[in-house]
Protein backbone atom coordinates (compact mmCIF):
# COMPACT_ATOMS: atom_id res chain seq x y z
CA UNK A 1 0.00 0.00 0.00
CA UNK A 2 1.34 3.46 -0.79
CA UNK A 3 1.28 6.27 1.87
CA UNK A 4 -0.36 9.19 1.31
CA UNK A 5 1.77 12.19 0.54
CA UNK A 6 0.84 15.70 2.47
CA UNK A 7 2.22 18.58 0.87
CA UNK A 8 2.15 21.87 2.66
CA UNK A 9 3.56 25.55 1.36
CA UNK A 10 5.09 27.21 3.73
CA UNK A 11 5.74 31.09 3.06
CA UNK A 12 7.73 33.33 5.85
CA UNK A 13 7.14 30.70 8.70
CA UNK A 14 3.18 30.77 7.53
CA UNK A 15 1.39 28.04 6.23
CA UNK A 16 -0.27 29.23 3.04
CA UNK A 17 -3.41 27.89 1.67
CA UNK A 18 -3.64 25.96 -2.04
CA UNK A 19 -3.70 28.62 -4.27
CA UNK A 20 -1.82 29.09 -8.43
CA UNK A 21 0.13 32.31 -6.81
CA UNK A 22 1.31 30.44 -4.06
CA UNK A 23 2.47 27.32 -5.23
CA UNK A 24 4.03 29.85 -8.21
CA UNK A 25 5.54 31.71 -5.37
CA UNK A 26 6.62 28.63 -3.70
CA UNK A 27 8.44 27.19 -6.74
CA UNK A 28 9.81 30.22 -7.93
CA UNK A 29 11.63 30.47 -4.74
CA UNK A 30 13.74 27.12 -5.28
CA UNK A 31 14.76 27.89 -9.15
CA UNK A 32 17.98 30.29 -7.99
CA UNK A 33 18.99 26.83 -5.91
CA UNK A 34 18.46 24.69 -8.90
CA UNK A 35 21.52 23.89 -10.88
CA UNK A 36 21.72 24.23 -14.93
CA UNK A 37 20.83 21.10 -15.50
CA UNK A 38 17.81 20.59 -13.17
CA UNK A 39 16.71 23.98 -14.94
CA UNK A 40 16.94 22.68 -18.18
CA UNK A 41 14.95 19.42 -17.30
CA UNK A 42 12.94 21.61 -15.76
CA UNK A 43 12.42 23.56 -18.57
CA UNK A 44 11.36 20.51 -20.61
CA UNK A 45 8.72 18.85 -18.65
CA UNK A 46 7.02 21.98 -18.77
CA UNK A 47 7.25 22.36 -22.33
CA UNK A 48 6.40 18.75 -22.75
CA UNK A 49 3.11 20.07 -20.41
CA UNK A 50 2.26 22.77 -22.47
CA UNK A 51 2.65 20.85 -25.60
CA UNK A 52 0.24 17.93 -24.22
CA UNK A 53 -2.50 20.59 -22.62
CA UNK A 54 -2.30 22.18 -26.36
CA UNK A 55 -3.04 19.35 -27.47
CA UNK A 56 -5.83 17.87 -25.39
CA UNK A 57 -7.66 21.18 -26.00
CA UNK A 58 -7.09 20.83 -29.77
CA UNK A 59 -8.59 17.12 -29.17
CA UNK A 60 -11.95 18.76 -26.78
CA UNK A 61 -12.43 21.62 -29.79
CA UNK A 62 -12.79 18.51 -32.15
CA UNK A 63 -15.15 16.68 -30.17
CA UNK A 64 -17.12 19.51 -29.34
CA UNK A 65 -17.53 20.66 -32.71
CA UNK A 66 -18.88 17.04 -33.66
CA UNK A 67 -21.51 16.74 -31.19
CA UNK A 68 -22.79 20.52 -31.22
CA UNK A 69 -26.41 21.08 -32.78
CA UNK A 70 -27.48 20.75 -35.50
CA UNK A 71 -26.36 17.39 -35.88
CA UNK A 72 -24.46 16.66 -39.63
CA UNK A 73 -27.63 14.41 -40.17
CA UNK A 74 -29.95 17.10 -39.30
CA UNK A 75 -28.63 19.93 -41.61
CA UNK A 76 -30.93 20.78 -44.37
Amino acid sequence: MEKEVEIQIFINKKEMLYSHQNMARAINTFLPYLTNDDLTELGQDILDLMDHREKKEAESVIEVAKHSWPYPDTKT
